[in-house]
């Protein structure tokens, strides 16, 4: 039987949490949960993942911290990152795009959402 995808979603806000693992469970995925940056990359590290999603604002390490660790301990992997956010467009958004995050705008559709993840991995 094939291994479902695994993704990891990094947010302290519960609901957050809630809504896109049932959504991704629903579509087929395996989902993890990590309340804050820090163990989001202890999770990483022990369960390599096929797809991060993140939001940016997290107590501990947020999610720019918490996406150029990734990036430098982890980008020979090729894990693709989503980061959400509820902020306005900001200049420094591009840099991360640059290294390979997919940004996306809080509030958002969660089908959109699970279309984005299916396109990314399926």
């Amino acid at each position: 039987m094939e291994q479902k995808p695994t993704i990891l979603i990094m947010d302290d806000d519960l609901a957050m949490q809630t809504v896109l693992e049932i959504a991704l469970r629903e579509a087929g995925y395996q989902v993890i949960l990590a309340n804050d940056g820090q163990e989001g990359i202890d999770k990483i590290r022990s369960l390599k993942p096929n797809l991060v999603v993140s939001d940016i604002m997290m107590p501990q390490m947020d999610g720019v911290e918490a996406f150029n660790l990734i990036k430098e301990e982890l980008q020979d992997d090729g894990i693709p990152i989503f980061i959400m956010t509820a902020l306005n467009r900001k200049p420094w958004f591009a840099d991360m795009e640059a290294d390979g995050a997919v940004i996306i705008q809080k509030p958002f559709e969660v089908d959109q959402f699970v279309q984005l993840v299916n396109d990314m991995l399926l």
